[in-house]
């Protein structure tokens, strides 16, 4: 697969990288339960969305900051920890975006027994999704949507079930979203709560 992406495991070293990739890192702070999404245009800047920052956290100044370092949060570089404040489609370095975890590639348009085998167990949680049948589209393209919807704020309001930031990543690399048929119900009831909830056209991409 794409840049040794395996069944058994989606890490890449950062040397690998490519702008426009679609990069996620779980998060051990919340026992690897869930990845967090983004998209890499450079080593100092990665474009994704998320929720605004707790007021608890914290950041390292020019000097640096060893009680921060050691807080709970992580200790976000004052640059990014300022651009990422109140959420939204915001930007961080690599370094912030991954939190000290590791760096791992979403793949696109990988053959359907991979994609079976890498997402086993995980077909009705499209947020641990690891890969997909769907193409991409070309990088340009993809920083394009990327750079559009940092430049506006344009993708809504966060929302940790129906938009958030695998809903950004996905919809800045082909332009539409992936659904799994447990999560479809769920965009049904928000869309009929009316708008402010979710703001991505749904388009269902399953395997065939």
């Amino acid at each position: 697969m794409d840049r040794g992406v395996t069944v058994a495991s989606s890490r890449i070293e950062r040397w690998q990288l490519r702008p426009g990739d679609h990069i996620y890192a779980w998060r051990s702070t919340h026992a690897y339960a869930f990845p967090h999404h983004g998209i890499y245009e450079s080593h100092t800047k990665v474009i994704h969305f998320k929720a605004p920052l707790e007021e608890s956290s914290s950041f390292i100044g020019a000097a640096g900051n060893a009680a921060a370092a050691k807080a709970k949060s992580y200790a976000f570089c004052r640059e990014c920890h300022e651009a990422m404040r109140h959420g939204g489609v915001v930007w961080c370095c690599l370094e912030c975006f991954l939190e000290g975890d590791n760096l791992c590639l979403f793949a696109y348009s990988v053959p359907l027994w991979f994609y079976t085998a890498r997402n086993i167990g995980e077909i009705a949680n499209r947020a641990r999704f690891t890969c997909t049948t769907k193409a991409a589209d070309p990088p340009e393209k993809v920083l394009e949507r990327a750079k559009d919807m940092l430049a506006r704020n344009g993708f809504g309001t966060y929302n940790a079930l129906v938009n958030n930031c695998f809903d950004f990543a996905v919809f800045c690399k082909t332009g539409g979203a992936l659904v799994s048929p447990a999560r479809a119900p769920i965009l049904e009831w928000d869309q009929q709560l009316g708008p402010g909830h979710s703001c991505v056209v749904v388009v269902v991409l399953l395997p065939t």
